[in-house]
């Protein structure tokens, strides 16, 4: 029989099997009277090496007494081998304690006890060392059946994608082919009209919340990885925050420094004492950078806060930011609410201007879906949840690319509500170089599309209302639509240029009818002018921005095939967070 054939006895039995490994017939006789009298089953007892190991495959004891003063047996060895039968042990240390205290400490993670022996520290270590080894083996199968879940899951989502590429290439190629794109025009109808509704429903001023509350207490969480550039910005930015009761601070901000290498614990650490709401947990390998979701459920368990907010390390706020978001979450019948996000360097480049212009139509979507029935959705940076509704849902899934759409989904197939704040807003910072752009929308794209692989099939099935379904899907497709999208936008463009050049010739015939067709070159664009216009530019500067960021949009084409391309060839799930350059004080 191999070691991993041995089953370990069931912990939660009333009479556990006990084995000594000692020399010392009077210490094994006291074991022997104590272990008895507890009422648990002395089975046995060696001293050498082999006796040992044919003992312990035999009888499978629940718990190990070791005694350290054994003569000629290596204590580290000995406990690595009753490792990998996987049985518990509790070290008996005598008056060799100097010599051995060293090598206990390294193999004793279920506990020790001092000879002369008491009855009752015997016994209540025993029962102690059993149910940690209990829990640390539910903790093991909990683990192991979740990432053989996730393993199934990267299965459906690679041939997932694989069908998707295939199909939407297809599709083009027979376009091409044909030089007849009729069908795209039917296809891309839903997208088109969805659209169009959110663009119309943005139009309404969401229902007003109160500011005359009784504030809960709030924990922000700010997960951190190389952020030195950033760091102290964010935390005293937040911690700065006018969210107080009877003049003290009525928040705490929970920075999990999730294994940096640069100088972001030595900052935080320089700043704690100026700011008293700031705790600091640090995340070393191999426990660190699996993963943002496991970070947030680190800082859950450590949370006092009745909502829970989290932010980027890139972050600055407003004063009363807190106090008006928070009135949001207050509402009983409200789970989750995302603030508004706008970029603090928005004006350095293209690229970032057409961030902020993006996070702004963002905004709108969310604001009309507010209007349509409080289906929004979290989107990371500037998100506040009720502590309660996460712990509802199953906390964050460290697993997920995103974490935040992944949360959200959940918390609306419970039948819960996510609000939109556009009064308030989180500044954060844009990227200028397209290459991390590029692998921070592919992360994006990414947890879209294995929200829809994996959820759609619960989604479709869920309680929820069918309005309500239709958001979530419309939502989570997104990136499902854009290769074809853009590419009927290319086709209407090399159309209407030959048109112009060549009088009449089309060169790829769209023949829905007018009125379809009409429909899909202007959905668009409603949208996005309304969330320019929020802003209130001057004309000239709404025109430009409204041509840019329809030229910025057909990045989307590369964009998807690099995300198939990466969803095909991936092996793991794991946070690949995004860079911060700081210097915008």
């Amino acid at each position: 029989m191999s070691p991993n054939e041995i089953e370990t006895n069931s912990l939660a039995q009333s009479h556990p099997d006990i084995f000594v490994i000692s020399s010392d017939d009077a210490l094994i006789n006291q074991l022997r009277e104590y272990i008895e009298d507890y009422d648990y089953n002395f089975i046995g007892s060696a001293h050498t090496k082999d006796r040992i190991k044919s003992r312990i495959i035999k009888l499978s004891p629940n718990l190990v007494l070791l005694d350290s003063e054994i003569e000629d047996i290596d204590l580290i060895k000995l406990t690595k081998d009753l490792e990998r039968f996987n049985i518990p042990n509790v070290v008996i240390v005598g008056n060799r304690f100097d010599e051995v205290i060293d090598e206990v400490l390294m193999i004793t993670p279920y506990g020790y006890i001092f000879k002369e022996i008491e009855k009752d520290e015997l016994q209540r270590t025993m029962a102690v060392a059993i149910r940690k080894h209990e829990l640390n083996n539910a903790q093991i199968a909990e683990a192991k059946n979740k990432i053989d879940e996730k393993n199934e899951e990267l299965l459906i989502e690679k041939s997932d994608s694989s069908f998707l590429l295939i199909l939407c290439v297809a599709l083009i190629i027979m376009a091409i082919l044909s030089r007849n794109a009729t069908w795209l025009q039917w296809v891309l109808l839903i997208p088109t009209i969805a659209m169009l509704i959110n663009g119309i429903a943005s139009i309404k001023k969401p229902d007003p919340v109160s500011y005359d509350y009784e504030k809960p207490f709030v924990s922000v969480f700010i997960p951190a990885h190389n952020e030195e550039a950033t760091i102290a910005m964010t935390v005293r930015s937040v911690c700065e925050s006018d969210y107080h009761v009877d003049g003290e601070p009525y928040f705490e901000v929970i920075v999990i420094n999730d294994g940096s290498t640069d100088r972001t614990g030595e900052i935080l650490h320089e700043i704690k004492d100026d700011l008293p709401q700031l705790k600091i947990v640090t995340r070393k390998p191999p426990v660190s950078g699996k993963g943002k979701g496991f970070v947030l459920n680190d800082a859950l368990t450590l949370s006092r806060g009745e909502i829970i907010g989290v932010f980027d390390a890139d972050t600055k706020i407003c004063k009363d930011y807190l106090t008006k978001v928070v009135a949001y979450v207050v509402d009983p019948e409200i789970d989750g609410v995302q603030s508004r996000v706008k970029m603090y360097n928005r004006d350095e480049s293209y690229l970032s201007r057409m961030q902020h212009v993006e996070f702004a139509s963002f905004g709108n979507t969310l604001r009309a879906k507010d209007n349509l029935g409080n289906t929004g959705f979290l989107g990371g940076n500037g998100q506040f949840v009720k502590k309660q509704s996460i712990i509802d849902c199953g906390k964050w899934d460290g697993f997920a690319v995103t974490e935040d759409l992944n949360l959200a989904v959940k918390i609306m197939l419970l039948g819960g509500k996510i609000r939109y704040c556009g009064e308030a807003a989180v500044y954060q910072e844009a990227l200028n170089e397209w290459k991390p752009f590029f692998r921070q929308r592919v992360r994006w794209a990414i947890g879209n599309f294995e929200t829809l692989f994996i959820y759609l099939p619960q989604i479709l099935k869920s309680k929820v209302s069918i309005p309500k379904k239709f958001g979530i899907i419309e939502h989570i497709s997104f990136y499902s639509f854009n290769l074809l999208i853009f590419f009927g936008f290319i086709i209407t463009i090399i159309n209407a240029i030959s048109w112009l050049l060549f009088h009449n010739v089309t060169i790829i015939r769209m023949e829905a009818p007018f009125i379809v067709g009409i429909l899909s070159a202007i959905s668009f664009f409603p949208g996005i002018m309304l969330a320019l216009s929020r802003d209130k530019p001057g004309i000239v500067d709404f025109i430009k921005d409204l041509i840019k960021y329809y030229i910025y949009c057909f990045h989307l084409i590369p964009l998807f095939f690099m995300t198939m391309k990466t969803m095909m060839t991936r092996k793991e799930r794991k946070w690949a967070k995004t860079e911060h350059k700081g210097g915008h004080e």
